[in-house]
């Protein structure tokens, strides 16, 4: 089953707004149309008449407006499948928003148990406070391992604001899933020294 990460912004409703982003690299999954959630662009190019598909939102619990964004977002989700036709459903994580291990193993544990055995994961990480990115890749790291699961594809859209009239400008999607699997190099390197290690690396960045 294909499963769908997405970690929710705590930011003002209001300010999510809808942005059409062009694709770094892969252009077979850059959506024409403008969209509050990045990977919902990527589901509309990729998903298939009734394929099943699990989405997961990670939520900040809190004074915040995650709930009005998660619900922006299934929404937006659920207008571009209406000329799809996959089957949907949906789960959620609610995290604190403290940088604790409680918290971390709140994020890795639900994940573990949320996610189905042999999925195609996806990942958005665009929004979401930093710690979050470091206790995903941990739990996608243990489903790889125990669920059979394999991470297809992990973005991250990118803005920058005009400094006077704070708009949005330049905006990008980038395909970070080699970071991921950089991260998970890292955690299996067997080299017997450094040198040895540094030409591992070497060889993954000429990829």
């Amino acid at each position: 089953m294909k499963t769908i990460i997405i970690t929710v912004p705590m930011k003002r409703a209001d300010t999510v707004h809808p942005i059409q982003y062009p694709v770094d690299g892969n252009k077979t999954i850059e959506y024409e149309n403008p969209v509050r959630c990045p990977i919902n662009g990527v589901l509309a190019k990729t998903l298939k008449k009734n394929e099943e598909i699990k989405v997961i939102y990670i939520i900040t619990t809190g004074e915040n407006d995650s709930e009005q964004n998660k619900k922006a977002f299934i929404e937006e989700l659920e207008e571009i499948n209406s000329k799809i036709g996959a089957k949907l459903s949906y789960d959620t994580i609610e995290i604190e928003f403290l940088p604790t291990k409680q918290t971390y193993n709140k994020l890795i544990t639900d994940l573990a148990e949320k996610v189905p055995d042999n999925a195609e994961v996806y990942a958005d990480i665009t929004y979401g406070f930093k710690p979050e990115t470091l206790s995903l890749f941990c739990a996608l790291r243990f489903v790889e391992e125990f669920r059979e699961a394999l991470v297809q594809f992990i973005v991250y859209g990118k803005v920058e604001f005009n400094n006077e009239t704070r708009k949005i400008e330049h905006p990008m999607l980038f395909d970070i899933t080699s970071l991921y699997y950089l991260f998970k190099l890292m955690g299996t390197m067997g080299a017997a020294n450094a040198k040895e290690a540094a030409e591992t690396l070497k060889e993954f960045f000429a990829i």
